[in-house]
Parts: structure tokens; C-alpha cells; sequence
């Protein structure tokens, strides 16, 4: 779910979905944290 929830954020803002990869895999933020930032950039494709 992680991978496919992060893809769709990359197609909308590569950089921005980077920077919560990065957060995530530091252990920084939770899965859940790192899902819900995607989420919200893979939505803003219909904006």
C-alpha cells in the first residue's frame, strides 16, 4: 500500500513526494503520517 499510495503521489509532485520518502525512511514520521502526506498530493491531481 505504501509503494502505491507514494507512486501516485510522484506523478502529481516528485519533490514534495520525495521529501516525505525521506522523512518516512529516517523514522521520522509513521506509515500512517507518510500515507495521509501522499494521499493529500495524490489528490491534488484533480485540483
Amino acid at each position: 500500500m505504501l509503494s502505491e499510495v507514494y507512486i501516485e503521489a510522484l506523478l502529481v509532485d516528485e519533490d514534495l513526494a520525495d521529501r516525505v520518502w525521506v522523512l518516512w525512511n529516517a523514522g521520522v514520521i509513521t506509515d500512517d503520517l507518510a500515507v495521509t502526506a501522499w494521499a493529500i498530493l495524490a489528490i491534488r491531481v484533480g485540483s
